[in-house]
């Protein structure tokens, strides 16, 4: 990426995360934004997020790819890893190599799958506001000694927009809605984790491949994830949408 196209990148990363009150606002379409931009932005091979609820448990709220989902759940499902030791610190988890023995008896269910899944190197980030720490985004990388000081920093910085944001929008909705936020976040990632499988069942492709498809697909209609992946669970949008065009040929 040339560095005029990267902080033209840049500028349009913080200010979308700093627009939380338009009509329609969706968390998970939200925070899978700031996944976006971070590996765009980053030197990083997959991200995911785990935020905190009413009852300060950990939920798994969204990832870059299925992979990312996955150990998000593990980490949930464990209570360990470096979300939750993210969490509860209230700072952020430095890049941790996954091989080393030491780590494997700090989180081995945890360590066990990363290593499975090709994850060499891992680290946390907090979406924190001050005191107040409402989740954290894990950064996982293939490489060994990955996840550099200057990628951590522009890391925090995108999310400590993302807390901002957030925060600023629940502030501006009544205690009510606030509440229900989380589990319309659930909800949307439920219709996510649907459309990603019926898709993929249509097509005959992975889970990751389906939802990049689903990803670009938005992107190119201007239109909500949540909501397209929805359409797509109802059946008003054919897998067909979704298929490769005809070689020599570009999709309208």
């Amino acid at each position: 990426m040339e560095q005029g196209e990267r902080d033209e990148r840049l500028a349009r990363a913080f200010l979308e995360l700093a627009d939380t009150l338009q009509d329609g606002f969706h968390l998970v379409d939200f925070l899978r934004a700031l996944t976006d931009h971070m590996r765009e932005l980053l030197d990083v091979t997959t991200i995911g997020v785990v935020m905190v609820d009413a009852q300060d448990r950990l939920v798994d709220v969204t990832a870059s790819t299925h992979t990312a989902h996955q150990l998000e759940e593990t980490q949930v499902e464990f209570d360990e890893g470096p979300c939750k030791d993210c969490c509860l610190g209230r700072e952020g988890i430095a890049p941790v190599d996954l091989t080393l023995p030491a780590v494997a008896e700090r989180w081995p269910r945890f360590t066990k799958a990363a290593r499975a899944a090709g994850f060499a190197t891992v680290a946390a980030l907090p979406l924190r506001l001050r005191e107040e720490v409402i989740g954290a985004v894990n950064m996982f990388h293939t490489r060994p000694g990955a996840l550099h000081p200057a990628s951590l920093r522009l890391g925090q910085a995108l999310a400590d927009a993302a807390t901002i944001g957030i925060l600023h929008h629940r502030l501006s909705r009544d205690q009510a809605e606030r509440a229900g936020q989380l589990q319309t976040a659930l909800n949307s990632r439920i219709a996510i984790e649907q459309a990603k499988g019926a898709l993929g069942a249509r097509l005959g492709i992975a889970p990751d491949a389906a939802f990049e498809r689903l990803r670009v697909y938005a992107r190119a209609q201007r239109t909500s994830l949540t909501q397209l992946c929805l359409r797509v669970v109802e059946g008003e949008v054919p897998a067909e949408a979704f298929a490769p065009p005809p070689a020599g040929q570009q999709r309208p």
